[in-house]
């Protein structure tokens, strides 16, 4: 299991921004179905609102796991 690596409030920003993305681009996609940005931008929003609800984000990981990694020299040096 995943450890939840956000907290509530940036948990509910990102579900709020991922539906804000989706609506828009499921509007575009009304008017132009074969436009990539609004594909793209659908895709994103499925992105956001999935890390929301399970409260992880993986590029969160890697950026928390590098300022580890360069406390831990800092320590040593």
């Amino acid at each position: 299991m995943l450890k939840p690596n956000i907290g509530i409030v940036q948990a509910l920003i990102r579900i709020a921004a991922g539906v804000s993305m989706v609506g828009y681009a499921t509007a575009a996609l009304v008017t132009k179905p074969k436009q990539l940005t609004a594909h793209l931008t659908l895709l994103a929003g499925a992105v956001k609102i999935a890390e929301g609800i399970v409260r992880y984000c993986p590029s969160m990981a890697l950026i928390n796991q590098f300022r580890h990694k360069e406390d831990l020299e800092s320590e040593g040096s």
